[in-house]
């Protein structure tokens, strides 16, 4: 399996952000998409997922996207999924983070 990072952030900083209740409801959105992909994911807060899956960035960004349409979204927000290779680096995790990262890597 390959690790993606997908970063997704609603709000836009301008004044069509949307209401805290519709950001949620988007996060959850792509939280459940993920699901439906990957098993093994760790969130590594509101607006980022480490997903270990070999589908690749470019279909899980569509993934994304469908799923926030199904749930009548017209836009995404910000919503950035990227590969993270093996020479990956990382600091002050929490130690179960970095076993599943260590795992996921190997």
């Amino acid at each position: 399996m390959t690790l993606s990072i997908v970063i997704h952030r609603p709000e836009s900083g301008h004044a069509g952000s949307p209401p805290d209740a519709e950001a949620e409801a988007m996060r959850l959105a792509v939280r459940d998409a993920v699901w439906e992909i990957a098993d093994a994911h760790w969130t590594m807060g509101s607006d980022a997922i480490l997903v270990s899956t070999d589908l690749s960035p470019d279909y899980m960004l569509s993934h994304f996207r469908r799923a926030l349409a199904r749930r009548g979204f017209s836009r995404t927000g910000l919503l950035l999924v990227t590969g993270v290779g093996p020479r990956a680096a990382w600091s002050d995790l929490p130690e179960e983070a970095e076993g599943w990262l260590k795992d996921v890597l190997a």
